[in-house]
C-alpha cells in the first residue's frame, strides 16, 4: 500500500485542489478502511466551496477540507471487533455521514442527527473525495446489486427520508391518501417526491425550471407547477379539494419560502424545512395560530433513516438512476464543480468517480 493518496482539498473558498495525502492506515478497533468510488456533489458542498458557511455549525477552521459526504465505497479492510459477516472487504456499502456523540439531550431522545456534538464527514472532517477513508463501523451499510453512482445517491434520499418522518410517513407508515407538496424540485425535491410517492401519497412539486418539472413527473408526481405562476396556491387548493395541501416540504434553502409554505399548506397541516440557509426573511407568525399550522425542521437523517433510504435505492435503481445527470472522473473534480453550480438545463446530480 502506498504511502500517498489523492484527494480534493478546498484550501480556501472556491480554492480545489488534487493533492497527495497521507494514506489514512490500517484502521484500528470498530473502524473501516473503505475506497471511496463514487461522490455526489450536494447543495451544501457548494456552499462550502463558495465560503457561504453561515447554515453551518459546529466548526471555526473550515479550510482546508476533503470535502464529499454522499458517496459509495468499497470496503478495504475492518478492523477488530467489526463484524466480518456484515460488513466484508470487497464489498460495496455507503456511508451514513453523522459522528454523533450518543449522550447529548438530542442523541439521549432519539434524535441524534439533530446532536450537539455533531460532526458531518465532508463537512466537519475529510470526506470522501479522496481514495480512502477511515470511518466508524456504525457509519458503514452494506447495499446490495446497485451501481456506486447510484449508491452515492442512498445520503440525498435519506435526508427526503428523515423529512417525511417528522410527518410520519414512512415505509412502515404508508400515506395513501395524503397530498404532499414539494417546494424545490432539485435532487433533495425529487428524492422527497420519490420516496413520498414510493409509500403512496400524492405529491406535487414546484419549481422554476421546466426540466426539473419534467423530471418530477417523469418519477410519479402527480401535479407540477412553475415556481413564478401567481396562481399556484389557488392550483394546490383546487388540487387538494380546495384545503390546501396536508403537507409542505421546502427544499429550496429560500428564507421567503417559509412564509409561502404556510400559506398553502392546510388549516392543520405539517409544513417541514429541510433546505439550509444563513438568511432570514420577515415572517408573520400570526398565521401559526390562526391555522394551527405545525413546523418541522429536517437535519440530515438517522441510522434508520439511511437503512430506509438503502432499502429505497435497492428497490428503485432505475427511478434514481434518472437523477444522475453528470459522471465526471476524479481529475475533473473542479469541473464537476463548476457544473453542479452552473446548474444549466438537464443538470440534476452531479458525481465524482473516483479510480
Amino acid at each position: 500500500m502506498s504511502s500517498k493518496i489523492q484527494g480534493a482539498v478546498l484550501t480556501a473558498p472556491g480554492s480545489l485542489e488534487l493533492k497527495a495525502l497521507p494514506e489514512p492506515g490500517e484502521p484500528g478497533p470498530g473502524q473501516v478502511l473503505l475506497s471511496p468510488e463514487a461522490v455526489g456533489i450536494c447543495g451544501s458542498d457548494l456552499h462550502y466551496f463558495n465560503g457561504d458557511i453561515g447554515a453551518l455549525t459546529g466548526e471555526s477552521d473550515w479550510f482546508p477540507r476533503v470535502l464529499g459526504h454522499e458517496f459509495a465505497a468499497i470496503v478495504v479492510a475492518i478492523g477488530d471487533r467489526v463484524d466480518p459477516a456484515r460488513i466484508t472487504p470487497g464489498n460495496r456499502v455507503v456511508v451514513w455521514p453523522l459522528e454523533t456523540c450518543g449522550s447529548c439531550y438530542a442523541c439521549d431522545h432519539g434524535r441524534e442527527n439533530a446532536c450537539y456534538d455533531m460532526r458531518i464527514i465532508g463537512v466537519h472532517r475529510d470526506g470522501g473525495i479522496s481514495q480512502r477513508l477511515l470511518v466508524q463501523q456504525r457509519a458503514v451499510f452494506p447495499i446490495a446489486d446497485t451501481e456506486p453512482e447510484i449508491a452515492a445517491f442512498t445520503e440525498p434520499l435519506s435526508v427526503a427520508v428523515h423529512a417525511l418522518a417528522r410527518v410520519n410517513i414512512g415505509e412502515d407508515q404508508p400515506a395513501k391518501g395524503t397530498r404532499v407538496a414539494v417546494l424545490g424540485g432539485g435532487p433533495i425535491g425529487q428524492a422527497v417526491s420519490l420516496a413520498a410517492t414510493v409509500w403512496g401519497a400524492d405529491t406535487a412539486v414546484v419549481d422554476l425550471k421546466a426540466d426539473r418539472r419534467a423530471m418530477a413527473e417523469r418519477l410519479g408526481a402527480k401535479l407540477t407547477l412553475g415556481a413564478s405562476q401567481r396562481a399556484v396556491p389557488e392550483e394546490l387548493r383546487k388540487w387538494s379539494g380546495g384545503y390546501g395541501p396536508d403537507v409542505v416540504i421546502d427544499t429550496t434553502g429560500v428564507p421567503s419560502v417559509l412564509s409561502q409554505a404556510v400559506d398553502i399548506v392546510a388549516r392543520g397541516g405539517d409544513v417541514v424545512v429541510v433546505g439550509l440557509t444563513g438568511g432570514s426573511a420577515p415572517f408573520s407568525s400570526g398565521v401559526l395560530p390562526e391555522k394551527e399550522v405545525s413546523i418541522h425542521g429536517a437535519s440530515c437523517a438517522g441510522p434508520k433513516d439511511f437503512a430506509a433510504a438503502v432499502r429505497l435505492v435497492e428497490s428503485n435503481n432505475d427511478a434514481v438512476a434518472a437523477l444522475i445527470s453528470h459522471v465526471l472522473p476524479l481529475e475533473r473534480v473542479k469541473d464537476a464543480f463548476g457544473v453542479a453550480h452552473e446548474a444549466a438545463e438537464g443538470t440534476m446530480k452531479v458525481v465524482v468517480r473516483i479510480p
